[in-house]
């Protein structure tokens, strides 16, 4: 994927280029890209932001993959300022110490590690930006050329402090290093060499010990160590050694940062975080012989991360299991809901809300919980009802209405749902009672009917119980009348 952040437009004019035309910047940036990738961390390659000349031939636009936005160097505070730069210059190092080693170690390599060290150059801090927490050069390998006539020479300058020293004084530099060499060779005959390489190794060993005991925290010290080791000698015993220990702990220093990443990956997704923890034991649950030391940080306080979630995970499962085993029983759901913590009332809280698999599980205990209440509610409700003097068939006929909405399918709803079928079809035949007794006035013969249909009723509740008594008197009255119309037609009957 190309880069797609500008860090900056710079006009070139005034500046000498790493290559003999302003197209070649492109194919230069990508084989550097592609060198440093091959050797160092990708990090490190970033370090030099992608050219792109403009149309204009005079200016370059500057890109980079990294996230963020830029930030030139110079307008950090102090501080940030400084630790960008010592960033910055420990990329800048790891490149030299690359770009000096490769002619010994890849044949046919001089060029390209001679344009590698003369990209490390550039010509001032103002061309420096910071994105995220990382440098990134604009003008990396480009050198200021000073005009003639103010009194200044018309040769190149130095790109920055960082840049080498005149020839003069590297020759120097380098006829001293030679002659001390020399001397050390004439003098160092027999053992003394073998006690240099000891030397060497032993201050290798103490850095890589450095190493490890940062558990692959901070900059990248194997990567930097086992260049040296390379630039050294990667055959001999005692270094052969060192570098299989750096192989094997950059090794774990990955498959922890591999680990790490698929932990968070996962979130909450239980089966997968079981399926993790599964992959990092043996086929007998316990740890494998073989593979990343987990007893070591980083792995142990992944594991332990991840530990916590898959407790999570388990718990809250054996959590759900129980709240469907006691589904429509209220005093076990309410003891569930204190067994899980589940407060005795929603409480407004500025606090994410949980994303755990407990979530869903205190979410249908608290609907259980509240269908139990409502329950409850509507069970006392009815009794009041019935203890009423009418009957309490109105308030019946009334909560009737307010459980229309609810699941009365499931217990405990389900039971009261039968109660209230129960005392509504009473109130309803109370009623059709009613308006047969109005119906039947004197009507001795339906009055009777409906004597022997109450019969089968339980009379000694209300609205019944005042039926009943109703019916009592209009067939005691028919009675009566039956008695006075007997005495009558016999009266009449006598001469």
């Amino acid at each position: 994927m190309a880069p797609s952040l500008r860090v900056a437009r710079v006009d070139i004019s005034g500046y000498r280029l790493p290559t003999e035309e302003l197209a070649g910047l492109d194919d230069l940036h990508r084989e550097l890209q592609t060198l440093i990738r091959r050797h160092l961390p990708g990090v490190v390659a970033s370090v030099f932001a992608l050219p792109v000349p403009c149309a204009d031939g005079k200016t370059v636009d500057w890109y980079s993959d990294l996230p963020g936005q830029p930030t030139r160097l110079t307008a950090l505070p102090a501080a940030r300022r400084a630790a960008m730069k010592a960033k910055l210059e420990e990329r800048l190092d790891a490149l030299r110490r690359l770009a000096d080693a490769l002619p010994t170690r890849v044949k046919g390599s001089e060029s390209i590690a001679a344009l590698l060290g003369a990209a490390t150059r550039y010509p001032d801090d103002s061309h420096v930006y910071v994105i995220g927490d990382e440098p990134v050069l604009t003008l990396w390998g480009f050198v200021l050329v000073e005009e003639r006539g103010h009194g200044r020479s018309s040769g190149p300058a130095l790109a920055s402090a960082s840049a080498p020293e005149p020839p003069v004084r590297r020759r120097i530099r380098w006829g001293w290093a030679v002659a001390v060499l020399l001397i050390l060779g004439a003098g160092l005959a027999g053992g003394g060499w073998l006690w240099l390489d000891r030397r060497e190794t032993d201050s290798l060993a103490a850095e890589l010990q450095a190493a490890l005991d940062t558990t692959c925290a901070g900059p990248d010290r194997l990567g930097a160590l086992a260049l040296r080791i390379d630039r050294l000698d990667p055959q001999r015993k005692g270094y052969a050694e060192l570098r299989e220990r750096i192989a094997t702990e950059q090794a774990r220093c990955a498959a922890a940062e591999s680990l790490d990443r698929e932990v968070i990956a996962a979130d909450w997704d239980c089966a997968r975080l079981a399926e993790i923890r599964q992959g990092l034991a043996g086929s007998d649950g316990e740890p494998p012989t073989s593979g990343p030391d987990l007893d070591r940080e980083p792995f142990t306080g992944i594991v332990a991360r991840l530990d916590v979630r898959v407790g999570v995970c388990e718990t809250s499962a054996q959590a759900a299991a129980e709240l469907e085993r006691r589904l429509g029983n209220c005093t076990e759901l309410t003891d569930l809901g204190v067994a899980v913590g589940l407060p005795a009332s929603e409480e407004a809280s500025e606090d994410p809300p949980d994303q755990t698999p407990w979530r869903p599980v205190r979410e249908q205990l608290a609907r259980e919980l509240a269908r139990c209440a409502e329950a409850d509610r509507l069970v006392v409700a009815l009794d009041t009802a019935l203890e009423a003097a009418d009957g309490g068939c109105s308030a019946i006929l009334q909560l009737d209405r307010e459980s229309a909405g609810l699941d009365v399918a499931r217990p405990p709803l389900a039971a009261l749902r039968e109660r209230l079928d129960t005392e509504l079809a009473r109130c309803a035949r109370a009623q059709t009672y009613r308006q047969k007794l109005v119906d039947a006035q004197m009507d001795c013969a339906a009055l009777r009917t409906l004597d022997r249909e109450l019969t089968v009723e339980d009379a000694e509740r209300e609205p019944l119980r005042a039926i009943r008594g109703r019916l009592d008197e209009a067939l005691l009255r028919c009675g009566t009348l039956e008695k006075l119309e007997k005495a009558v037609g016999e009266g009449l009957k006598k001469p």
